[in-house]
């Protein structure tokens, strides 16, 4: 720790004086209380994990339309997609793999089973912020929660009506519109919003891609120590896509669209001055359909010419809570909760081998199971400065049994804006449905499957200088990854899944904002990561392979970025991004590759035409440029990624 708080400790001491007589007037900030690292909401200061807290203004400004580009600012988070717009993408933090992070909307969870989630058409529509805990968080939220918990939390309604409006056109025949209209009333908050997104897409046939939200969230006072709230969500998409497995342009027609619908509700009440109950109920049914009919008349040769897949999955959710505040710091959180999830797969597919075309039904595929959970936590905030979190959750779980995680972390304020932390922990990914219960030709589950598991820790220190003028964050983590869950190809009847070793990931993330003047931010954040598969992990496959690093996560990520707001309200920013080379398999070689690294150069600009007053919404131009330097570069194996996009638009609003 020491190593870590010394040249912390050593800048300030240097700087200070200077940056205090520049400091600006508007630049004292109110803490962050964040609501997703501990059961209760808790000021970020007191919490020992790595936090991130985004605020959608703020991305706004930028013209960051999806919850993806907006987590590639997240030190230890590497984001892959697929190239074009609506293409899967996926989030790999802190090295684990990319069904390793629990994705909340307003606290109800989204994952599907087994922890995937793909990140391609979550839009920043009528949201607030996104909270972001890095390492292990099992304890608070269970399954999936191994490297992380993305909450992505709507806007609140707050004094008179507010509406908002904005549209915004350019490259690839992109354009798009979101409109949301939020207030106050008495002991009623309220807000509801939405947005449409379509582009034509980067390639020349087969690409477009549409994404539409509706969002709306309700919160009320009612009696004296009681509130209830209520959220709903909805998308819907439809992306069509050219390409095969290995990024060659070869279908003209085949496509996939999907349906999410989350909703959740909540009430608590104060049963005193120390002790509150809490319910939070849940539910999220997600629809994907996949659909490919021949080309042409003489399409008709080959494995799966014409196929068609659905998937229906739903979760529900109720977790009862009780908080104790048994000393004015100190806060003992019990809870229980059931989660009852459930998947159905059908589907068929046509194939010719030169003997005629054979159509066939994929066995039907219908599973459920139900989890039981129980959970204790304390977090004590403490006038010295110190700060403590513990707890311990056990989950039963009738498709694998019974696992245990437990968390320790400490903070403390040393004085100077100086703050140290440290914590550990342990976390779980239960199996998916596929993995547990598949039984096709070529995929088998196996119902003995563990989870997979990790042990975590993590030290980290944070400095304010000149009441955060200036701010310097550094965080060690290392993890240790067991019983991965691999395909391994096998002789019927025995499963084609099976836990193996695991990995091992450790890494560096610095980050550093400077305010030198008013209306001027600059800041960096850079990550160092290394990832080595275990010995006896590997089966053969090309993903695992002993003594290797995992795919897809780049050994070196940086980004360096400022913005600058004009007395006349304007505002421009620009950013360079550089990721490093990464491993990964060509699959139309079957090989294992590696990448190069690449730069990424953005910019944006805002012009204020009518200034907001009286109630008067304002008016604002928009510009924005993606890729600004046209970096021909690849996220994946032969599927490139955008060029140069640029685009304007215009919006009004307070």
């Amino acid at each position: 720790m020491k190593s870590l708080a010394f040249p912390f400790v050593a800048i300030a001491a240097a700087i200070a004086p200077r940056l205090a007589a520049q400091a600006p007037a508007d630049t004292a900030q109110l803490a962050d209380i964040v609501v997703t690292g501990t059961p209760v909401p808790t000021r970020a200061g007191a919490i020992a994990a790595a936090v991130t807290v985004l605020r959608a203004d703020a991305l706004a400004a930028r013209g960051i339309r999806f919850v993806a580009d907006a987590l590639r600012d997240v030190p230890g988070f590497a984001v892959v997609a697929g190239g074009s717009y609506g293409a899967a993408t996926s989030l790999f933090a802190r090295g684990g793999e990319s069904n390793y992070v629990k994705v909340l909307i307003d606290g109800v969870a989204v994952n599907q089973a087994g922890g995937g989630f793909d990140f391609a058409t979550l839009s920043l529509d009528n949201v607030d912020r996104i909270e972001v805990v890095r390492g292990p968080a099992s304890v608070v939220h269970g399954s999936d929660a191994v490297g992380g918990v993305v909450n992505v939390i709507s806007r609140a309604g707050r004094g008179p009506l507010a509406l908002r409006a904005a549209a915004e056109a350019g490259t690839f025949g992109s354009r798009s519109a979101e409109a949301s209209a939020a207030g106050a009333a008495g002991p009623v908050s309220w807000s509801v919003g939405g947005g449409h997104l379509g582009t034509d897409g980067i390639h020349a046939f087969n690409n477009r891609f549409a994404n539409s939200t509706a969002a709306g969230t309700v919160r009320a006072v009612v009696g004296e120590g009681t509130q209830l709230s209520m959220h709903a969500r909805y998308g819907w998409n439809r992306y069509e896509f050219p390409t095969d497995g290995s990024g060659a342009l070869a279908d003209s027609n085949q496509y996939s669209r999907g349906h999410t619908l989350v909703i959740g509700a909540g009430a608590e009440h104060a049963l005193s001055e120390r002790v509150q109950l809490a319910l939070a109920l849940g539910a999220t049914d997600t629809r994907f359909d996949f659909r490919d009919a021949p080309d042409h008349p003489g399409d008709t040769t080959g494995f799966g010419f014409a196929s068609e897949r659905r998937t229906d999955a739903s979760r529900r959710s109720a977790d009862l809570r009780a908080h104790i505040r048994a000393w004015r710091p100190v806060v003992v959180t019990a809870g229980a909760q059931v989660e009852r999830l459930s998947e159905r797969q059908s589907g068929w597919a046509s194939s010719n081998f030169g003997d005629g075309s054979l159509t066939e039904d994929q066995p039907p595929f219908d599973a459920a199971r139900t989890n039981l959970a129980g959970y204790l936590q304390a977090t004590a905030d403490l006038p010295s400065g110190l700060a403590l979190n513990a707890g311990a959750r056990h989950d039963d779980d009738e498709a694998f049994g019974g696992f245990t995680t437990l968390r320790a972390g400490a903070a403390y304020a040393l004085g100077s804006g100086l703050r140290v932390r440290a914590s550990a922990g342990t976390a779980f990914k239960t199996p998916s449905f596929a993995e547990t219960f598949a039984d096709a030709p070529f995929e088998r589950g196996d119902r003995d499957l563990l989870p997979e598991r990790t042990r975590t820790w993590e030290v980290g220190a944070d400095q304010l200088v000149a009441g955060g003028i200036l701010v310097l964050s550094a965080s060690w983590f290392d993890q240790r990854f067991r019983d991965f869950i691999q395909y391994l190809a096998t002789e019927p009847p025995a499963p084609t899944y099976v836990n193996v070793g695991g990995a091992a990931a450790r890494g560096l993330e610095l980050g550093v904002t400077l305010r030198p003047a008013a209306g001027l931010t600059v800041g960096a954040e850079y990550t160092r990561l290394l990832t080595e598969v275990s010995e006896g992990s590997s089966t053969g496959s090309l993903e695992f392979i002993d003594g290797e690093p995992l795919l897809r996560r780049p050994g070196h990520h940086g980004r360096v970025h400022g913005d600058y707001r004009f007395p006349g309200g304007a505002v421009i920013a620009v950013a360079v991004s550089a990721v490093g080379s990464r491993a990964d398999i060509d699959f139309s070689t079957f090989g294992r590759v590696e990448l190069e690294g690449y730069r990424l150069a953005e910019a944006s600009m805002l012009v204020p035409v009518v200034a907001a007053e009286g109630g008067r919404p304002g008016l604002v131009l928009t510009a924005r440029v993606e890729n600004a330097f046209d970096s021909d570069h690849e996220t994946i194996v032969g599927f490139p990624a955008r060029g140069r996009a640029i685009f304007v638009g215009v919006r009004a609003g307070p």
